[in-house]
């Protein structure tokens, strides 16, 4: 505390808990990279300089390392967005029922869930690049084979196992890589970008999406999105930079990487995914003794349950039922480009709403309430209504806009680095496996209920209920930190 300046030459003394065994020239190297980031003249900088630069740092977003990785998820949303619109004429003409459907959108789910624990060994064990990569190549194949001719309903489901599977390495690396490149006081705010450029990508890809399955049918649009991911993994593998090296690489023992505690019989046995996964499952039970990890968990469990049952199975087919609203391929893709833009045109303001209000929960209880009030409310709209549709509509994006960052950053902002990988897994894990019942369990209630209407506003009970528990448990716990505090 007394020191009122900080020299090149203490910066490896005070690196010495991270930096063991003889690794001065790592240290030095270090020191100089510190340095750097200051003033590329100076050797010496005074405690005040130090503590502003620091926090400059800490609440600015790296643009330049964000850049790659926003524009790769820009072509990602374009190529999801063109499939929206098409998905439930494809499904069509399989001649599908509600429940069917709903089973084909939850073998994505299912495979997800089952890839989210190995996805993030593997990203935390080869680095955040090579799923950035790979992953594409392997959603390209799934993608194309979804628009065969005579394609079955087995074929399709295979089909979303392969592309959950895709989607989870690459939701894991990506995710990942934008938590290297933030801070707790700009974490939101880092992520935002990634998720405007995706927000914009989807609304740009419905459009496009539209003109081609009139133009060029089903089945070739889908083999157009699947050459696009082709060329996105060509793309990731020039334009991305490694954000999180190997962790074995020098042998460089940080202490964040300490042993576990679990003994492993054989050196074969410490290598493998499976047993790394054990070790990861059994990490998730002191994860869940944080009340703030276990609420936004659970809760990230009932919004995807609510929201893979109506926007991912009820809503294409409402807005395609020949009996209702019975749009055209353009005309779906026209909504859900407007949904897609307000999600783009409120992501930066959403993203300063959730970094102000993360301890209080709020962004959390906004997201989920407007989501299942505008769940609630869209059986009551018709197409001809130029007023009721895009507002409800428009509300619905803007509660998913919330939800597209406040979960993630309230989790990450409650966990040390070192356990902020498996933290991540556990809430896409909740969160897939929240998917994997919602879908299956909403379809099969249309097909019973011979109704897509009472379905939709079943969902929306659902989210509603969660919602107010969560409120619940935010204001009770708050409570007791209070009572705490003052004894």
């Amino acid at each position: 505390k007394s020191i009122n300046a900080l020299d090149q030459n203490h910066i490896p003394i005070l690196s010495e808990e991270g930096v063991k065994e003889k690794k001065e020239e790592y240290a030095m190297q270090e020191a100089a990279a510190f340095m750097q980031v200051f003033d590329s003249t100076k050797t010496t900088i005074s405690r005040k300089e130090f503590q502003h630069r620091i926090l400059d740092l800490s609440t600015s977003v790296d643009i330049s390392r964000v850049y790659p990785i926003a524009m790769s998820m820009l072509l990602v949303g374009s190529s999801v967005g063109i499939i929206t619109p098409i998905m439930p004429f494809l499904v069509e003409s399989l001649s599908l029922t509600s429940g069917e459907y709903g089973m084909v959108v939850s073998g994505f789910a299912l495979a997800k869930m089952m890839a989210n624990i190995p996805a993030a060994i593997l990203v935390e064990r080869h680095g955040r690049k090579p799923y950035l990569v790979h992953s594409f190549w392997l959603l390209a194949g799934s993608v194309g084979f979804m628009g065969l001719p005579n394609q079955s309903m087995e074929g399709l489901i295979l089909c979303r196992l392969a592309t959950g599977t895709g989607v989870a390495a690459l939701s894991t690396a990506a995710t990942m890589t934008i938590a290297d490149l933030s801070t707790p006081r700009n974490r939101a705010s880092t992520m935002a970008p990634t998720m405007s450029a995706f927000a914009a990508g989807t609304a740009l890809g419905p459009a496009i999406g539209g003109y081609l399955g009139d133009l060029l049918g089903v089945h070739a649009t889908f083999y157009a999105v699947g050459l696009s991911y082709l060329g996105l993994g060509l793309l990731n593998h020039h334009l991305q930079k490694e954000t999180q090296p190997r962790r074995t690489i020098d042998n460089i023992d940080f202490p964040w990487n300490a042993p576990s505690d679990r003994k492993y019989t054989n050196d074969a046995e410490q290598k493998t995914v499976m047993a790394s996964a054990q070790e990861a499952v059994n990490q998730w039970s002191p994860l869940m003794k944080n009340p703030t990890v276990r609420n936004v968990t659970i809760m990230t469990g009932f919004y995807w349950f609510a929201l893979a049952g109506s926007q991912m199975t009820l809503l294409p087919l409402i807005l395609t039922d020949s009996d209702g609203m019975n749009m055209s391929p353009i005309s779906m893709g026209q909504v859900y480009m407007g949904m897609s833009m307000v999600q783009v045109l409120g992501n930066p303001l959403m993203a300063k709403f959730v970094d102000a209000n993360l301890k209080k929960g709020r962004a959390v209880l906004l997201g989920c309430s407007l989501l299942s009030l505008s769940m609630a409310a869209l059986p009551y709209c018709h197409y001809e209504d130029h007023i009721s549709l895009p507002a409800t509509l428009g509300l619905w994006s803007l509660g998913s806009t919330i939800l597209s960052t406040a979960p993630v950053a309230q989790v990450t902002q409650v966990v040390p680095e070192e356990k902020r990988a498996q933290a991540l897994a556990l809430l896409r894990t909740c969160g897939d496996l929240g998917f994997f019942m919602g879908a299956t369990s909403i379809g099969a209630m249309a097909d019973w209920t011979g109704n897509l209407h009472i379905s939709m506003q079943a969902s929306a009970g659902i989210l509603l209920t969660a919602t107010a528990w969560f409120g619940m448990r935010q204001a009770v716990e708050a409570s007791l930190t209070n009572k705490s505090t003052t004894s």
